[in-house]
């Protein structure tokens, strides 16, 4: 059983009336405080925010499916707000949200059954929710009609029925609500929405969570009045509970307790893009999106692992020195790392096979290997071209006993064709061809690496927006092969064959191209057959969900270039290994394609009990503008 980890952000705003009051205060507490950013805009602000929000005005163009997505989710999140603010949610209120006409069964399902129980975590599902999914799949959301089973009439009814959901979180303060339209359908007079629902709060022992997918029914919008819901149909719900007891909580930052101590993470480390976007000349390399890795290992051998963290052009990147007291101690400057060129990934490796751990740092301006004296002191030994090289990875692919290097390279920035105001324009954009090649380097011993890109095969398909690499013998022939995860487009799995020395892109054939926004790729054996499995992390879009099925997204278009843009929305994917060489996708009815605007993925047994789980790390980098993304 895998683990879900989700994080739920919250919906409203809080409002200083009394809690448990019954006045309608929805209007004033229910509008979020300008930013104060927004109290200084020109007139020229001014006019260009008209210009963009008339850009995305829905009706503007002829797109009624959005435009009543937009006020579902208004609706929608007006609600989350009440909740999350601890609102009485009365017939009265709740009148706006719901017709008199209402009609569902509860929202929280009477049929829950044990699916997972652990000395921390336990989880319930609906009985039905497997049946009811696969039902649903087949029936839009206009066709779904809850008033055969009603057993709840009208806002009373909505009312109790929210309060019978809310008791699954046994809350000990108030829950945070999400909520995410993920499929629409307005036709024939009739509104219909397909919902992600989550709620999540902290308990007296630990936290709470419910996800459910709903799928609604609503009046039409009138000129003065939004929509209201005329029945929610329950077609998936799932219940976890964390129960701390005596071990508290399940993770806890530790940054501060760590790292507090030390002068360079309260100079540099604490402040955000914003900050050093203020300070730091572009011209050093400083690009504000987030993209800086890090790299984990003992360089001192002292049995505990140490944390080099690259930094943008102009801040020098950090080597911090685990003590055995679990704090840490910057030794950058007298380890001979503190590079001040733009590093956008380091990996710790031992390319000479001296049995300590050598450093690669990935940069613009050179691919920069160092040796370790064995007690953590650096010395550069090779500089390679850097070509805007993204991320190292390291492994023997020809079995000569030496570590060999394989650089992804991602996009060729600077390009005039390929970049626009430091963005890149992938050409097509859902099967992009004009990225930058990776590289493979062979080590050739005494710190010599040469290219083999072309030499071994890797130049095939070799022309994407690269965003991730991973190895492993997913054959099990006794040799690694390689895993390429592509953003815009289509991924590669490279076979090595051990007798010709060259690797070939079977991804199609093995059924794991996976058409969409790749962003890492891990392998693990997640149903326990002794074969390697891979999970891949992509952007799920809840409009891109919304938009591609419908009909007026690109009309011409043939129907395999609509499906492959949907798919592009749908989110992670998990490929079970059948064992012949290809895998068969189990992402829907694992249920695990919803990992948000993921970044990150791996798979680790994060309880102890077995079986590998999947970590998602998501997000993006966000302001206090009102129109960030």
């Amino acid at each position: 059983m895998a683990l879900s980890f989700v994080v739920v952000l919250a919906a409203g705003c809080y409002s200083s009336h009394d809690r448990t009051g019954e006045v309608d205060d929805s209007s004033a507490s229910d509008v979020a405080e300008a930013p104060i950013s927004s109290q200084f805009t020109t007139a020229r602000d001014r006019e260009r925010r008209a210009e963009r929000d008339e850009l995305l005005d829905p009706n503007q163009d002829g797109w009624q499916t959005e435009a009543f997505a937009d006020q579902a989710t208004k609706q929608l999140k007006q609600l989350g707000k009440w909740i999350a603010a601890g609102k009485k949610l009365s017939a009265k209120r709740l009148a706006k949200i719901a017709d008199e006409k209402y009609r569902s069964p509860p929202l929280r399902p009477r049929d829950l059954e044990e699916v997972y129980s652990g000395p921390l975590l336990t989880v319930h599902r609906s009985a039905g929710s497997a049946a009811a999914a696969a039902e649903a799949a087949a029936v839009s959301a206009t066709q779904a009609d809850a008033s055969d089973t009603a057993t709840y009439h009208g806002p009373d009814g909505f009312a109790q029925a929210l309060a019978e959901l809310l008791t699954g979180l046994d809350a000990s303060a108030d829950p945070q609500v999400a909520v995410k339209v993920v499929f629409v359908d307005v036709a024939d007079g009739a509104h219909g929405t397909t919902i992600y629902w989550q709620a999540a709060a902290e308990t007296a022992t630990g936290h709470a969570q419910h996800t459910a997918t709903w799928q609604c029914k609503w009046t039409a919008p009138e000129a003065d009045q939004p929509p209201r819901l005329l029945n929610v149909r329950v077609v998936e719900y799932e219940e976890t509970r964390l129960d701390r007891g005596e071990q508290g909580k399940l993770f806890a930052d530790y940054t501060e307790s760590a790292l507090g101590n030390q002068e360079s993470y309260r100079r540099q480390l604490l402040f955000g893009n914003h900050h050093w976007g203020s300070l730091l000349d572009r011209t050093l390399g400083l690009r504000l999106r987030g993209l800086r890795g890090l790299a984990v290992g003992d360089v001192n051998a002292d049995g505990l692992d140490d944390v080099y963290v690259c930094e943008p052009g102009g801040l020098p990147n950090l080597l911090y020195l685990q003590m055995p007291d679990g704090s840490f101690r910057d030794v950058s400057r007298s380890a001979g790392v503190d590079f001040l060129d733009p590093a956008s990934s380091a990996l710790f490796v031992d390319f000479d096979n001296d049995g300590d751990q050598d450093l690669v740092v990935a940069s613009p301006t050179a691919i920069t290997i160092l040796s370790n004296n064995g007690q953590g002191i650096f010395a550069i030994r090779t500089l390679l071209d850097g070509g805007e090289a993204f991320q190292p990875t390291a492994v023997d692919y020809d079995s000569d006993g030496d570590l060999d290097l394989y650089i992804i390279m991602y996009e060729p920035f600077g390009h005039e064709d390929t970049v626009v105001a430091g963005v890149p324009i992938a050409i097509p954009y859902h099967d992009a061809n004009n990225g930058k090649p990776n590289v493979l380097y062979r080590n050739d011993g005494n710190w010599k690496f040469t290219d083999v890109t072309s030499e071994v095969g890797l130049d095939e398909n070799n022309q994407k927006f690269s965003l991730a690499a991973t190895w492993e013998d997913f054959d099990l022939d006794g040799d690694q092969d390689l895993y390429v995860a592509n953003d815009f487009g289509r991924n590669n799995l490279y076979r090595f064959d051990s007798e010709t020395g060259r690797f070939d892109d079977i991804a199609g054939d093995a059924g794991v191209e996976d058409m969409s926004t790749g962003m890492s790729a891990s392998f693990g054996d997640f149903d326990r057959d002794g074969w390697p499995d891979l999970y891949v992390a992509n952007m799920w879009s809840s409009a891109g969900n919304r938009i591609t099925y419908q009909r007026q997204f690109r009309t011409p278009a043939e129907n395999v270039v609509k499906s492959q843009f949907q798919y592009m929305a749908r989110g992670n994917s998990l490929f079970s290994n059948a064992k012949d060489g290809r895998f068969r996708d189990l992402s829907l009815p694992a249920g695990v394609t919803m990992g948000r605007w993921a970044w990150g993925s791996v798979f680790a047994d994060l309880n102890n009990d077995g079986w590998e789980d999947i970590l998602v790390a998501n997000g993006y980098v966000t302001g206090s503008d009102s129109g960030d993304l």
